[in-house]
């Protein structure tokens, strides 16, 4: 029997993917902060993709010509068409999402978007940002070659994932240039959130970087909010504190934790507590600052480094 707290994470994912599948299909403009964009980039992507696509940040204005990009819980893709465009036709840029209806808005938009850029440099999977070894497409495919159908092939569908995960990852060690995401981590279970950081850490190249917008709170999310779906969703109930977002990148490994925007005015305040969205550079394997070092990011945010 599931214990309380199982059943409000159980609850919280489901909630995130009912939520965002209907996002998909009907905008919802509660779901995000308010964000500009470089209109230069928005000219060529549908307008499908700018009405449905959600976010607190644009990690993007961060990328560099050529490089591989991965945008975690990339939705309908705005971020990585725009990620396109800036890494050139000798970048690459990949899309994970776990929403089918958000994975079908990118993909049905990702030719139109390449016609008009003139090459195609983007792609979408199907993933859980916390375990990016796990192709669930293919995982789906498998299963439905060989059906559960008892507890001896429940386990065995547990080693047939682990195997591809092995054998087929999602998203390779060591394979990318720069991680970005648009207030998606708020979004993962407590319970997996140091997972999350680790393959982070596990995908970049050495040198690479994390490069991420996302929300945090000034107080601690009490565990009443937390078991809450409809503010879990809704990028408030997984929100970490803003050290504590810092603390989890230097606790995976990473150097040179920087704050590189913070929004003075909070997005929401529920309960007192203050949420607002931050974008962060890391660095993996570069350390950037002098350990204790005081980084500044134009607005006197600190840093973590080793």
């Amino acid at each position: 029997m599931k214990t309380p707290a199982q059943t409000s994470r159980v609850r919280a994912e489901s909630a995130v993917k009912r939520r965002y599948a209907s996002a998909a299909r009907t905008p919802e403009a509660a779901l995000c902060c308010p964000v500009e964009y470089n209109a230069d980039y928005l000219k060529i992507i549908p307008p499908e993709v700018i009405e449905k696509d959600y976010g607190c940040g644009d990690p993007s204005r961060y990328v560099k010509p050529g490089e591989t990009v991965l945008d975690l819980g990339s939705g309908t893709g705005k971020i990585c068409f725009i990620a396109a465009q800036v890494a050139g036709a000798k970048g690459r840029v990949i899309g994970v999402d776990m929403t089918d209806e958000m994975l079908q808005v990118a993909r049905r938009n990702a030719p139109i978007v390449a016609e008009r850029l003139g090459y195609a440099n983007v792609e979408f999977r199907k993933g859980r940002i916390q375990d990016l070894a796990l192709d669930l497409e293919l995982l789906d495919r498998e299963l439905k070659a060989h059906p559960i159908s008892g507890a001896a092939a429940f386990l065995a569908a547990d080693e047939l994932a682990e195997e591809l995960r092995s054998t087929h990852p999602l998203v390779a060690d060591d394979s990318v240039d720069v991680v970005v995401s648009n207030c998606v981590l708020n979004l993962v279970e407590p319970k997996s959130k140091r997972q999350l950081f680790a393959e982070i850490f596990r995908v970049l190249r050495k040198g690479g970087r994390a490069v991420i917008s996302d929300i945090v709170s000034d107080e601690e999310v009490p565990e009443h909010l937390q078991t809450d779906p409809e503010l879990w969703s809704g990028c408030i109930s997984g929100a970490l504190t803003e050290d504590g977002f810092l603390k989890a990148f230097s606790d995976a490994g990473f150097y040179g934790i920087q704050i590189l925007k913070r929004d003075e005015k909070p997005w929401r305040t529920v309960e007192g507590i203050e949420f607002r969205s931050v974008t962060m550079q890391a660095f993996k394997g570069t350390q950037t600052a002098e350990a204790g070092q005081c980084c500044d990011g134009g607005n006197g945010a600190c840093c973590s480094a080793h």
